[in-house]
C-alpha cells in the first residue's frame, strides 16, 4: 500500500470550505492531498452539485472548482468524483437525510461519521485531514468526536478562517491580498482509540455504532486504573502491562530499573558518561547484592564485569534490545514510546530517559 494524504470535509451551502482548505494545504503548505471525501446532507449534495435553486448558494460545481484550483497552481489534483463514495450523506434505511435538527437525525450522522473515520483510519498508510469548518455546527462536532475516537497520532484535526468580507466570494484565493486572508489552523485532540481498541474483539469495535462507543468509552474513562500502568516485578525480572508480561535478560532488567528509579527519584535523564562511570557500575552492584545474591555469586563472580562499568556500546546494544520487548509487551502503538528508553543528543554527550509519568510506573517485589 503507498501512503495517501486523504482531505475529509464536512460540508452544508457553502462548499467554498472545501476547496479553501485544499488551497491551504496543498499551496501555502505543500501538502499533496490524494482524494478528497465530503459528509453532507441531501441538500448539501445538491450545493456540491451546483444544483440548489436558493439564491444566496453557488451554481458552480464543486469539481470543476477543484480542477481550476490544481491547474492555477499546478497542483496535483485530487481524486473527486460527483458519486456517493466522494460525496456522503448518511441515510436510514432508503431515505437520505434532508438537514439534521432531529434527536434522530443527530444519531445517523454521527453514525456515519464515525463509519467513514474508521474506514479510513484502518489502513496505516492513511493521513486524514479533517475539516469542521463547513456545516451545521453539530456536524462539526459529530466529525471532531469522530476523529477523537479513532484518530491517529499522524491524523489532523483542521479549521479554515477568512474574513467577512470574503465570505462566499470565489472558491479559493487568486492572489496574494485574498491569501493572507486565509488561514488554516490545526486543533489539538484527544486520541482514544488506543483505549477503547483494547476492550474486546476487533469485530466487535468495528461494529459498534457511535452511540455505543460513547457508552463505551465512558466506562473505559472510569475502569482506567493500576492494570493501565507498567509494572516491574523485581523478583521475577520481569515487566507487566494489562495482563500481559515480558521476561528480560538479568542485565536488561537492572539497566531498566535503574532508568526508572532515575525517573521516580526526579533525576530525569541520565547522561552516558555517568552510566558507564565506576559510580554508576557500583549502583548496579548493590541493586544485584540486595536482589539477586544467587545472581551475585554466579558464573558472573570470575568475570565480575561492574569492577569496570558498562561500555557506551554494551549500553545501546542493550537499549535497542529493551526497547524491541517493550515494543512487544505494549499493544497500544500511541503509548509504546512513553516506556521505551528515549535518547537525546548533545554535543559531546548523549543523555537518555523515559517518558512516562510517574503515576504510570509502579515497582512490586
Amino acid at each position: 500500500m503507498s501512503k495517501k494524504n486523504i482531505l475529509i470535509c464536512v460540508c452544508g451551502l457553502t462548499p467554498q470550505i472545501v476547496t479553501e482548505t485544499l488551497y491551504c494545504l496543498t499551496v501555502q503548505r505543500k501538502i499533496i492531498i490524494d482524494e478528497v471525501y465530503i459528509l453532507t446532507t441531501v441538500r448539501g449534495r445538491n450545493v456540491i452539485l451546483g444544483r440548489d435553486k436558493a439564491a444566496g448558494t453557488p451554481k458552480l460545481k464543486l469539481k470543476d472548482e477543484i480542477v481550476n484550483l490544481s491547474r492555477r497552481y499546478k497542483i496535483k489534483a485530487p481524486l473527486f468524483d460527483d458519486n456517493s463514495k466522494h460525496i456522503i450523506v448518511a441515510k436510514e434505511e432508503s431515505i437520505e437525510l434532508s438537514d439534521i435538527r432531529t434527536d434522530r437525525q443527530n444519531k445517523l450522522f454521527p453514525n456515519k461519521t464515525c463509519d467513514f473515520i474508521r474506514h479510513k483510519s484502518s489502513d496505516p498508510e492513511n493521513i486524514l485531514y479533517c475539516s469542521i469548518s463547513g456545516g451545521r455546527k453539530t456536524m462539526s462536532v459529530h466529525m471532531a468526536f469522530a476523529l477523537n475516537l479513532f484518530g491517529r497520532e499522524k491524523d489532523k484535526l483542521l479549521h479554515v478562517l477568512t474574513s467577512e468580507e470574503n465570505e462566499f466570494k470565489g472558491f479559493y484565493p487568486v492572489n496574494k491580498k485574498e491569501d493572507k486572508q486565509l488561514e488554516l489552523s490545526e486543533i489539538p485532540f484527544i486520541r482514544l482509540r488506543s483505549l477503547i481498541s483494547q476492550t474486546g474483539k476487533d469485530d466487535d469495535f468495528l461494529k459498534l455504532k457511535y452511540s455505543q462507543l460513547v457508552e463505551l468509552t465512558q466506562k473505559q474513562l472510569k475502569s482506567v486504573s493500576e492494570e493501565r500502568k507498567l509494572i516491574l516485578l523485581i523478583n521475577e525480572k520481569t515487566l507487566k502491562y494489562g495482563s500481559d508480561k515480558i521476561k528480560l535478560e538479568p542485565h536488561e532488567f537492572i539497566l531498566y530499573y535503574m532508568f526508572i528509579e532515575a525517573m521516580l527519584e526526579n533525576q530525569s535523564k541520565l547522561n552516558i558518561n555517568y552510566i558507564i562511570s565506576k559510580e554508576f557500575a557500583l549502583k548496579v552492584e548493590a541493586f544485584i547484592k540486595e536482589n539477586y545474591s544467587y545472581y551475585y555469586f554466579s558464573d558472573e563472580k570470575i568475570k565480575p564485569w561492574w569492577k569496570n562499568g558498562f561500555s557506551a556500546e554494551n549500553i545501546r546494544t542493550r537499549r535497542t534490545k529493551i526497547n524491541s520487548k517493550i515494543h512487544s509487551l505494549i499493544k497500544e502503538p500511541d503509548l509504546i514510546e512513553e516506556f521505551q528508553i528515549k535518547s537525546i543528543k548533545n554535543y559531546g554527550e548523549t543523555a537518555y530517559y523515559i517518558p512516562a509519568s510517574k503515576n504510570k510506573i509502579k515497582i512490586a517485589f
